[in-house]
């Protein structure tokens, strides 16, 4: 089996800013397999360190056999990817079971200043969508809000996003706030499952994990903790495509409500996560429309939301071919 990893970077089209700080771009890395009768297949690493806290350079280590140790789980996804897509390849079937053609996705706004986010949010509404999710955890949060539930009316459905900015006390007071604006839920309020579970007993909007939730083992605690209503599960930070479905069916089985989300992931892994929500036939909006924060070819290898719903590409495997000029655009440098 041959194989070669390459090291990507994806411009935004303008800066990303969350409460964790601004980025310009997302790397990331691409494993490429071939087998001995000459079929190809693409496994993506996206660790995110402010995020995850996982660096490039760990992931980069373990897919070059540099390190010793358990993978990071962005690795482990992508060396699954790239067999899972070389063998649906060789089937001429998609990765995922067959499902629905299409899913429900929402349009991300950023932690950008209240006028800009409501103008973003505006031209979602123009172009269909039904579901935004709003960065927080700044000090104008209030004022962000509200431009943006003015900005969509009173029916689309308003997601927060705190990426654990606030402590237990500072996520009450704030949320408490905050829901006059009618919040579908507040995703990863406190960094911690424990935490979450207080802010949950004590606000009236429904509470939602993200950071605080990988697998399966992290579902469970957080169905015994109390601690959330929803459930974000994102195939990298899962460690794989089959992963994250177990923890998907599991928080199902628990009465948590499951959909699934990117972290800024290049067009393979949100194809795989397509493919996934499709064959798990998910009811939430799934934060999946977020190639088109990128100013890239490859970012367009899966065409953008319409009226507020993604296609699943429907393969052989993941169905991305990366073109010579697309990814030579984003190509940092061949590993190995």
């Amino acid at each position: 089996m041959k194989r070669s990893l390459l090291r990507l970077s994806f411009p935004f089209r303008e800066p990303y800013a969350t409460s964790a700080g601004v980025v310009t771009e997302r790397e990331l890395l691409l494993l490429r397999v071939e087998s001995a009768d000459g079929q190809v297949g693409y496994g993506e690493a996206a660790p995110f360190e402010p995020y995850d806290g996982i660096p490039l350079e760990r992931a980069i280590a373990t897919l070059t056999r540099h390190s010793r140790g358990r993978r990071p789980p962005q690795a482990r996804a992508a060396v699954e990817m790239a067999r899972l897509d070389l063998d649906a390849r060789r089937d001429g079937r998609p990765v995922g079971e067959p499902g629905a053609e299409a899913i429900p996705v929402n349009r991300t706004l950023v932690a950008g200043p209240p006028e800009e986010a409501a103008a973003r949010a505006a031209e979602g509404v123009q172009a269909g969508y039904s579901c935004f999710k709003l960065k927080v955890g700044l000090p104008d949060d209030e004022q962000r809000v509200g431009a943006v539930r003015e900005a969509i009316g009173s029916w689309p459905a308003l997601r927060l996003d705190a990426n654990g900015a606030w402590a237990a006390e500072e996520a009450i007071a704030a949320i408490r706030k905050l829901e006059r604006f009618d919040l579908q839920f507040v995703e990863q309020p406190c960094r911690t499952l424990e935490e979450l579970a207080e802010v949950r007993a004590r606000v009236s909007a429904p509470i939602a994990a993200d950071e605080s939730v990988a697998g399966v083992d992290d579902v469970e605690r957080a169905a015994q903790l109390e601690a959330c209503d929803v459930v974000n599960v994102k195939l990298a930070h899962s460690g794989g495509f089959e992963a994250a479905r177990a923890a998907l069916r599991r928080a199902s089985e628990l009465g948590i409500e499951p959909f699934l989300s990117s972290t800024l992931d290049g067009p393979w892994g949100i194809a795989a996560s397509l493919q996934l929500a499709a064959a798990e036939r998910l009811s939430l909006a799934c934060g999946l429309a977020t190639l088109e924060l990128f100013d890239a070819e490859l970012a367009r290898a899966i065409p953008p939301p319409q009226n507020g719903l993604l296609a699943v590409p429907p393969g052989p495997g993941l169905g991305i071919e990366p073109t010579g000029s697309g990814l030579g655009e984003v190509l940092v440098e061949e590993i190995e």
